[in-house]
């Protein structure tokens, strides 16, 4: 069984608890707003290690394989804390800062989970924006705006930012981003750097390959999957092959 990582092996500055506190006595995790503008100024400052347990999801499910794939790459490292702290320091989780001083995930969920399944209690964080002083209306109006969260969850439907999950262990799973991750391994289309892109090829697999064959018969369901990647259909989709 993997071990966690000690957060005395992590050079790190880490919110005490009662940083742990946001305003209106909410939980959030504070970090000083000097570290902050350094970041986003492209100044110096200090690795920033959170712990998941202060990391929110901004998309309501993964692809349960994806993460699996990712969890077996992570688990020789997550046994030795050297391996771990490397692997950790090289794979920054992008974060916003938000309203009572909440850290928003706005990438790598499936990366996040892999690690949480693997007993590791936290991650560095790379801060792209600072939006902590925005009304929690006007940060999710943002937020979706600029491509920061994907509000559908795993069947598809349109959901408000109050039912994304609180914690990464709370994500739902997607059989058809699952699908969509099989079919960009197998290079049936490019892996791009468009937000939540494998996200709009689930929802093209979705609205053309019923539930239960993927479901029953998943590698009939990625035959299909990949005879459809290659249509003009699909043509609008990032990452398409012309």
């Amino acid at each position: 069984m993997p071990k966690a990582l000690p957060r005395k092996a992590l050079s790190a500055r880490k919110p005490d608890a009662k940083d742990a506190r946001g305003r209106n006595g909410q939980t959030g995790c504070q970090i000083p707003s000097a570290d902050i503008k350094a970041i986003l100024t492209g100044g110096k400052a200090e690795p920033i290690y959170i712990p998941f347990a202060h990391l929110r999801p901004t998309q309501v499910a993964v692809g349960m394989r994806a993460v699996a794939a990712k969890r077996a790459k992570v688990k020789a490292r997550a046994m030795c804390e050297r391996k771990l702290e490397s692997y950790l320091r090289q794979r920054p989780l992008p974060a916003v800062r938000g309203p009572n001083g909440h850290i928003y995930l706005v990438d790598k969920h499936h990366l996040g989970l892999a690690l949480v399944q693997n007993r590791v209690d936290g991650a560095y964080v790379e801060f792209i924006d600072d939006l902590s002083h925005l009304s929690a209306q006007d940060f999710w109006a943002v937020m979706e705006a600029e491509g920061r969260t994907y509000l559908f969850d795993e069947s598809g439907q349109r959901v408000p930012p109050l039912r994304l999950p609180k914690m990464l262990r709370d994500l739902h799973a997607d059989p058809y981003r699952d699908l969509a991750w099989t079919l960009r391994e197998a290079g049936c289309f490019k892996k791009v750097r468009v937000p939540f892109s494998e996200f709009r090829w689930a929802a093209f697999f979705r609205a053309r390959i019923e539930e239960k064959v993927v479901r029953a018969n998943y590698p009939r369901a990625v035959e299909i999957a990949a005879a459809l990647a290659a249509t003009k259909a699909a043509s609008t989709l990032p990452g398409y092959l012309r």
